[in-house]
């Protein structure tokens, strides 16, 4: 049987075809990521999306459940969450008309879509609960950290459940369970307001003149394939190209700094990256004391995710990778979406 899994963000659209025997066990998936990037588009061209990418992974056959879960409704393509929510059902409902469509809530539920829209807030940013979910299939008592291109998820999962404090963003970005800085797409004064040049202390720039992809580009943490976001400068993603765009962040550019002294400043902003990660893993950790176990995933699992538990203290790390497959452990909401289609009690 087949069952199709949906994360759909504001940047990045993702989904997973997941295969079944007739024992219900696993048996093959496949995967795709679409940069779409929702503000930038036409609302309706989302439906349209998401056929396309139903098409190239389903290959004409229908698959038995859908799942889904959204990050795009924080967009500002949307005046509230409520709007987004809904049109994202809605788009979702377009391309799956004669299919069963179930979408997770924040409590881990699978509602239905009228369900569903009659409680927006409730299924809106639920990703992490999938995510948790499906990692407490294999480890009870953990936290997930799962690094994404834009934002860091860490999740107590306590049972095999998620355990967390806050519920919708606002409140884990304050309990720690959400901290905004990912591999990709975050913009550098967000991670660092000075930076040292030249044996001193110096500002930044606040302007977008370089991501955190260039940082990880330049220091050989992803490759030129794995920077899948646009540039901030709309030029090319090469290293030569990031180094230019790092220089900017203080004002300078490849004239004024030497290759050596860009590259200080990627290693520089690299660690306050990493401090950012510990020091939300240590504010919920410090709320679940008994957890000494920490599962790495998403795209920064193990150039970020790892490297910030390690700092926090933690001997006992694994990687999603090792128990679902690289590729699953890099797309986990949305593998997860089609795994809780596939092993819920709700198909019909």
């Amino acid at each position: 049987m087949l069952f199709l899994g949906w994360d759909i963000g504001g940047a990045n659209t993702k989904a997973v075809a997941l295969y079944t025997n007739t024992k219900g066990e696993v048996e093959n998936y496949e995967s795709l990521s679409v940069f779409f990037p929702v503000w930038q588009h036409s609302l309706s061209e989302l439906p349209q999306l998401l056929v396309q990418i139903r098409d190239q992974l389903c290959k004409g056959r229908n698959p038995y459940s859908v799942g889904v879960t959204m990050t795009a409704e924080l967009s500002d393509a949307y005046q509230t969450k409520r709007e987004g929510v809904n049109h994202i059902l809605e788009s979702v409902e377009q391309a799956f008309p004669e299919t069963n469509v179930w979408v997770v809530d924040v409590e881990a539920n699978l509602l239905t879509l009228s369900e569903a829209r009659k409680n927006p807030l409730r299924v809106a940013a639920a990703n992490w609960a999938a995510s948790a979910c499906m990692v407490g299939r294999h480890v009870k008592d953990c936290f997930l950290v799962d690094v994404g291109s834009t934002t860091t998820d860490i999740i107590p999962v306590v049972g095999g459940k998620p355990s967390t404090v806050g519920k919708t963003d606002t409140e884990r970005l304050i309990s720690g369970e959400l901290v905004y800085t990912g591999a990709l797409r975050t913009v550098i004064p967000a991670i660092v307001s000075r930076i040292p040049v030249w044996g001193r202390e110096c500002r930044v720039s606040s302007e977008k003149f370089a991501l955190s992809a260039d940082v990880h580009l330049i220091l050989n943490n992803i490759s030129e394939e794995e920077y899948s976001c646009e540039t901030a400068d709309g030029r090319s993603k090469t290293v030569e190209h990031s180094l230019a765009r790092l220089a900017r962040v203080v004002c300078a550019d490849t004239d004024m700094l030497r290759r050596e002294e860009i590259y200080e400043i990627a290693q520089y902003i690299y660690r306050c990256q990493l401090d950012q990660i510990k020091e939300g893993l240590l504010q919920v950790a410090a709320e679940n004391p008994a957890i000494d176990r920490v599962v790495v995933a998403g795209m920064g699992r193990n150039f970020l995710a790892r490297r910030a538990a390690e700092a926090a203290g933690f001997k006992e790390i694994i990687d999603l990778g090792q128990l679902i497959g690289d590729k699953a452990a890099t797309m986990s909401t949305a593998y997860a979406m089609a795994l809780m289609v596939a092993s819920s009690d709700k198909k019909h």
